[in-house]
């Protein structure tokens, strides 16, 4: 499948912070900078965000017990996270501003987890109960898709409300099939320490593997919460290339960040961006100050 144009690779120089009405309405301010900006005569096929791109409150309704086992959650207490999460997702797509993306591109995703004081990163300790979510939206219906991060860093897995239906990362659309994957999840197709990891992670990578294979995605998008060095995702995307060679274009968005050490350049900005999709690709660079 030879796609033109099919994907918008969309970063940031910094993360958002916040939440509530003034979080949604630099949210809102910038996807109408991206339409104002938008290259005339070019359409893609999808619009990518960064994970957690937007945030929700958790439901006051909603108990900790209730979820139970948040490696396996109650289904219930699943959909409440997922219908709070949509609220917030109508409140950031007005109808004028789904209808002016929708004049640069068919699908929008949207990383979008519930509060926390922390960016979800490898080494960030994350024990309070979240989730994150990421929706693909059909602008030309208004028809909204959900699934999440599956696989949970490991300082995460007392804490993240784990998206276990693992048939959500694969969805049927007009362009083919497309796997969508949360930040971490990318890492399930990635090797290190194999032999050393526990075997609930390594029962995951092998279902996950095994369900992609039979499902042959041609389009993969992930939503990191930060990128910012060439190394992080390499393994992994080699890896999913290989054991997936139906995938014919593939994208990452996210924010070009060193928490870290934020004064420190990993790697070059076009390198990270280089390293993160497939040659088709329009990409927004947004700097905030």
């Amino acid at each position: 499948m030879k796609l033109k144009k099919s994907l918008t690779h969309f970063w940031h120089a910094l993360s958002l912070p916040g939440i509530g009405m003034e979080m949604l309405r630099l949210r809102k301010e910038l996807l109408g900078d991206v339409y104002e900006r938008w290259p005339k005569g070019k359409r893609v096929k999808f619009l990518i965000t960064c994970g957690g791109f937007v945030s929700f409150e958790w439901p006051q309704h909603l108990s900790y017990l209730a979820i139970g086992d948040n490696k396996n959650p109650n289904p219930q207490a699943l959909d409440i996270l997922v219908e709070e999460a949509k609220k917030r997702c109508q409140q950031l797509l007005s109808r004028d501003l789904r209808e002016k993306l929708g004049e640069c591109t068919d699908y929008l995703t949207l990383g979008i987890d519930s509060f926390k004081g922390k960016i979800s990163l490898t080494k960030t300790y994350i024990s309070e109960p979240h989730v994150e979510l990421v929706s693909l939206i059909d602008l030309r219906t208004n028809s909204y898709y959900w699934t999440g991060k599956s696989y949970p860093t490991p300082n995460q897995e007392k804490g993240l409300i784990r998206i276990s239906d693992l048939k959500t990362h694969f969805l049927n659309l007009d362009i083919g099939k497309v796997m969508i994957l949360g930040c971490h999840d990318l890492t399930i197709f990635n090797n290190r320490n194999w032999e050393k990891m526990g075997e609930w992670r390594k029962k995951i990578k092998t279902e996950f593997r095994n369900l992609a294979r039979v499902e042959n995605p041609t389009i993969v998008l992930q939503h990191p919460h930060t990128t910012d060095s060439i190394l992080t995702w390499a393994a992994a995307w080699n890896e999913l290339k290989r054991t997936l060679p139906t995938v014919k274009e593939y994208a990452s968005a996210g924010r070009y960040y060193n928490p870290d050490n934020p004064s420190q350049e990993r790697s070059k900005l076009v390198d990270v961006l280089a390293r993160t999709k497939s040659s088709h690709t329009i990409d927004f660079i947004v700097h905030i100050k």
